[in-house]
C-alpha cells in the first residue's frame, strides 16, 4: 500500500454546555434589529448575518464536536481569553518515512473583547517516524486586547532527512508521496539527492498597530542548520560526486556540515481579515526585510526581503463561508550569499503550506516568485462538510555556481515554471474558531501528494 492514514481519535476541549455562554438569540444591549442579511453586510461587513432580528457573526450550524455530543447544539458566543482547542492525534505510513505516529493540534482564543479583537491562534504538531525522524514545531499569530499588538511567532526543531533537488524550477520527480502538514518526502525521483539535517528555528514578530488595520516592528530570526550530511556525496569517486547542497556551499565559502543564519528584521503588516485562522473576508499584506550580519551569529553578512499578499473575496452574502482566496509570495536574497538550506524554497514557509502537489524543498532559488488561488464552499447546509477547489505555481531563479565540476548553470525567474493543482474536503471541528481538519489529493507535473492535516492553507 502507497499510503496509510487513519485519524485514531478526535479530543477537544469543547466549550461547556451549561451556562456558558448567553443563548444565540439573546439581544446585546443597544443592538439595532436587522430584517436582512444585506443590512448586516452593510452595517457590519460581510460576515455578518442577520439570525433572529439581530447580526451575528456567520458560524455554522454544527461541527464535529456537536456531531459525537462533546458540544451544545445551540451557537453560544464567543468569550474572551476562553480556549478553543482542536487536537488530531493520528498514525500514518509510506514507503520514505515508514510509519509515523505523532499529535497536530491547534488554539483558538480571543486574548481580549471578541468585539473589538481578532481571534489568536497557536497551532503545533510532535511527530516521530520510523525513519528516525523528529518534527516538532509551533506557530502562533496572537492578537493582543483591541488588536493593539500582532505577534507572529514560528518555532521549530527538527531532527530530519529529505531529498534535495538543486537550484531552480525545472527537473521534475517522476513519482509522488504522502505528506503531513507539509511534511513529507516522494519516493524514488529524478535527480533526487538525499541528505539528513537538524534544524532549530526560533522566528518572533512584534508588530504595534498604527491605524486600524496597518501594523509596524522589529523581529528576530535564528535558524541553525546542523549535523548534515549529503548521502549522495562521494568525494573518492572518479570524477568525484558532489552534491547540488555541497557544491554551492564550498563554492560560496560555507561549511557543509553546519551554519546559522540570525538577525534582526522589519516588518510591515496591513491586516484587515476577521480572523487568523479561517478568514472569510480581508486582506493581508506583508513587506519584511530580514538582516543577517555575521557579529549576530550568521555564517555570512546576507539579507532578505519577503513579501506576502492574501486575499479573500466573499461569494455569498447569506454564506460567507464561501470565498474566493488568493495568495502570492514574493521573496529573494538581497545582499550577500544565503546557505543552502535557508535559501528560498517550496513548503518552507511559516506552516509549510507552499506548493501542495511537491515535496517540501522541492523547488529551491535565490529568489521565489509564488502564487494561489482556492475556491472554498460549504457542502452540507449545517456546515459539517465543505470542499475546496485549488491552483498554485512557482517559480525560482538561480545563481551559476561551479566547485569540483559541479556546475550549476543558473535560471531566470520565469524561465520555468512548476504548476500544481487539488481538490480537497473540509470537516468542520470547532465552529467558533473556524477550524476545519482538511484533506487534499493534489497532481502536479510527475508527481502527486495527498495531505492532511489541521487548519486552512492560507
Amino acid at each position: 500500500m502507497r499510503s496509510l492514514l487513519s485519524c485514531l481519535l478526535l479530543l477537544a476541549a469543547a466549550p461547556e454546555t451549561a451556562g456558558a455562554a448567553e443563548p444565540e438569540n439573546e439581544a446585546r444591549p443597544q443592538e439595532v434589529p436587522c430584517t436582512t442579511t444585506d443590512e448586516c453586510v452593510e452595517r457590519e461587513g460581510r460576515a455578518s448575518v442577520c439570525v433572529e432580528s439581530q447580526c451575528r457573526p456567520y458560524q455554522d450550524a454544527t461541527d464535529l464536536f456537536v456531531a459525537i455530543g462533546l458540544s451544545q447544539k445551540e451557537a453560544p458566543r464567543p468569550e474572551p481569553y476562553k480556549p478553543l482547542f482542536t487536537i488530531l492525534p493520528v498514525i500514518g505510513s509510506n514507503p520514505t518515512q515508514g510509519v509515523l505516529v505523532g499529535v497536530a493540534a491547534i488554539v483558538g482564543i480571543y486574548l481580549g473583547d471578541p468585539e473589538t479583537t481578532t481571534i489568536s491562534n497557536i497551532s503545533a504538531n510532535v511527530l516521530y517516524t520510523t525513519k528516525n525522524q523528529f518534527l516538532s514545531g509551533i506557530n502562533s499569530v496572537l492578537m493582543l486586547s483591541n488588536n493593539s499588538w500582532q505577534l507572529q511567532g514560528d518555532w521549530r526543531f527538527l531532527i530530519f532527512n529529505q531529498d534535495t533537488f538543486g537550484l531552480g524550477a525545472q527537473s521534475i520527480p517522476r513519482s509522488g508521496g504522502f505528506t503531513l502538514n507539509g511534511f513529507g518526502t516522494v519516493t524514488t525521483a529524478q535527480g533526487a539527492q538525499p541528505m539528513d539535517l537538524n534544524l532549530i528555528r526560533i522566528r518572533e514578530n512584534f508588530l504595534k498597530r498604527v491605524t486600524e488595520t496597518f501594523y509596524i516592528g522589529p523581529g528576530f530570526n535564528f535558524d541553525r542548520y546542523y549535523a548534515i550530511v549529503d548521502r549522495a556525496l562521494d568525494l573518492e569517486a572518479t570524477p568525484p560526486v558532489v552534491t547540488s547542497h555541497y557544491g554551492y556551499s564550498k563554492a560560496l565559502g560555507f561549511n557543509p556540515g553546519a551554519y546559522n543564519t540570525s538577525g534582526p528584521s522589519l516588518n510591515l503588516v496591513w491586516d484587515s481579515r476577521d480572523s487568523t485562522i479561517n478568514p472569510y473576508r480581508g486582506i493581508y499584506a506583508a513587506l519584511t526585510f530580514q538582516w543577517y550580519p555575521h557579529w549576530l551569529g550568521s555564517a555570512q553578512d546576507s539579507s532578505l526581503l519577503y513579501g506576502e499578499f492574501r486575499g479573500y473575496l466573499g461569494l455569498s452574502k447569506t454564506v460567507p463561508r464561501n470565498v474566493l482566496a488568493f495568495w502570492a509570495v514574493f521573496q529573494t536574497n538581497v545582499t550577500g550569499n544565503l546557505p543552502y538550506l535557508g535559501l528560498p524554497a517550496i513548503g518552507w514557509d511559516a506552516r509549510n503550506r507552499t506548493g501542495r502537489g511537491y515535496v517540501q524543498g522541492r523547488f529551491r532559488g535565490t529568489a521565489e516568485i509564488y502564487a494561489e488561488v482556492e475556491w472554498r464552499f460549504r457542502i452540507t447546509d449545517n456546515g459539517l462538510l465543505g470542499g475546496v477547489v485549488f491552483a498554485n505555481a512557482e517559480t525560482f531563479s538561480s545563481a551559476p555556481v561551479s566547485y569540483l565540476g559541479f556546475v550549476g548553470n543558473g535560471t531566470d525567474l520565469f524561465q520555468f515554471i512548476a504548476p500544481a493543482g487539488g481538490v480537497g474536503l473540509r470537516f468542520m471541528m470547532n465552529r467558533q474558531s473556524r477550524t476545519n481538519i482538511t484533506l487534499d489529493v493534489t497532481v502536479a507535473e510527475k508527481t502527486w501528494g495527498v495531505y492532511f492535516g489541521a487548519g486552512e492553507a492560507f
